[in-house]
């Protein structure tokens, strides 16, 4: 909705209280300023009223979810509900607030014209004139947003408790500073990972996609984070059962044959059960055309809706299958510029959705045996046609496997860019895929002692 639409629509008020359920602050100026006879209908006013008892008791915005459980028992209401999540587009609560203020504008100047008539009629012309003077005041002084010169005593109370809800507001996003992965972690030294844009490249069957599986999976389990994962390639089948077997660490086959025993898999579903994050995977299909990073946003749109909540760390396997938001039809010779491209879009998505970015991307290899020398690591360079592909990354890890670490479940890790941490020596880890780990840390920490 742009801000000239006409705001006295229901599609205004879908966005309005859609904003409400994402922003605290939105919300505290909803419960403070809208009143149920300015809405149009019984529905729309009792689920006003419901959001405004949560928010006075809890100083604290509903999340979809708790605001649906609020309003089941109440069918025309769960209906409205259900057309807020359908209907509205997320639209930013700046430009929500603005309209708002239009809202509130026309919606009392609607009513004043009809009492002023109704005066009129009953021939109470002094009373008419004052409800007009007093209408006209009220225009004149009535804003949401702040005055271009601010009274410092006059606003310090207002100003505290937008502070609080601010501060409220960016306190319920749990930190992201972790790679699970010893080594990365030490490097990153607590470094909040919101906004940035990491790549893992390696050549085909070295593991890329377990370790993309491995953050997934760690982020959700072991820090309560909501995890979003776009599968670009391969089945739907295949990845969410490595998923699953992933979270109790067993093997991938037996868990996709059935073949675990059952009171193994009854001490399984507990362990899944016990997770306070979430792991979603959106799959694409088979031989899908022109992925692009336009599907990637409209799907953080579609969780954030389905769910109330915006994830804390995207996924996408792999990188190398998608296509930019332009719309472009890149032909063979403008590959090179499709991929900075799509680099560029998704740096920026990570820092419109204040996500964590996580991406895997094929190395270009010219001389398979020049993988086999362990002095050797990837680097920028092996990007397919793409040196500039690295600028728009945070971080560039690569993942180097000779034969011989192949047999060993070994591989050397290189941090071949990284914007904020130093780059450091690349370091030998171990994995375990058998049981869906790309990082054994016991046996990691057993090759360092032998070293």
């Amino acid at each position: 909705m742009a801000k000239e639409d006409n705001v006295l629509t229901e599609d205004f008020l879908f966005e309005l209280y859609y904003a409400c359920f994402a922003h605290d602050y939105v919300c505290n100026l909803v419960c403070e300023h809208m009143q149920k006879s300015y809405l149009p209908d019984k529905a729309f006013q009792a689920l006003h009223e419901c959001l405004r008892r949560y928010f006075v008791e809890h100083k604290s915005a509903p999340t979809l979810n708790i605001i649906s459980q609020i309003v089941s028992i109440n069918r025309e209401v769960s209906t409205l509900l259900e057309d807020i999540k359908d209907c509205a587009e997320g639209v930013e609560p700046d430009v929500v607030l603005e309209q708002f203020e239009n809202y509130l504008r026309q919606v009392k100047f609607q009513k004043t014209y009809k009492e002023v008539g109704e005066l009129y009629a009953k021939q109470d012309r002094n009373k008419a004139i004052k409800l007009l003077q007093s209408f006209a005041e009220w225009q004149n002084n009535f804003t949401l947003r702040p005055n271009s010169f601010i009274d410092v005593a006059e606003t310090f109370e207002s100003r505290f408790k937008r502070n609080r809800e601010k501060h409220n507001q960016e306190a319920k996003l749990k930190p992201i500073t972790r790679f699970y992965i010893d080594g990365l972690d030490e490097m990153n030294s607590g470094r909040d990972l919101r906004t940035q844009l990491t790549c893992f490249l390696a050549p085909t069957g070295v593991g890329k996609s377990h370790a993309a599986r491995w953050i997934g999976k760690c982020a959700s389990q072991i820090d309560g984070l909501n995890v979003l994962h776009f599968q670009l390639e391969g089945s739907e089948d295949e990845v969410v059962d490595a998923y699953s077997a992933s979270l109790v660490s067993c093997n991938s086959y037996r868990y996709s044959t059935g073949t675990l025993k059952d009171r193994e898999i009854e001490r399984m579903i507990q362990e899944v059960k016990a997770m306070s994050g979430t792991l979603k995977v959106k799959s694409f299909p088979k031989f899908a055309n022109q992925v692009s990073t336009i599907d990637i946003k409209n799907g953080i749109t579609e969780y954030r809706k389905l769910y109330g909540v915006s994830p804390d760390v995207v996924i996408i396997d792999s990188m190398d299958l998608l296509t930019d938001s332009s719309g472009r039809k890149w032909s063979e010779n403008g590959e090179r510029h499709k991929r900075v491209a799509v680099a560029n879009d998704l740096k920026d998505l990570a820092g419109d959705e204040n996500v964590w970015m996580v991406v895997t991307y094929q190395a270009t290899i010219e001389n398979k045996d020049w993988l086999n020398d362990e002095q050797n690591v990837l680097t920028e360079y092996n990007c397919a046609e793409a040196k500039g592909l690295s600028r728009p990354m945070t971080h560039l890890i690569t993942l180097n496997q000779s034969t011989n670490e192949m047999r060993e479940n070994t591989m050397r890790l290189n941090v071949a860019k990284s914007r904020f941490f130093k780059k450091g020596d690349p370091f030998k880890i171990a994995t375990d895929y058998e049981n869906e780990r790309f990082y054994d840390r016991e046996r990691t920490l057993n090759i360092t002692k032998v070293a």
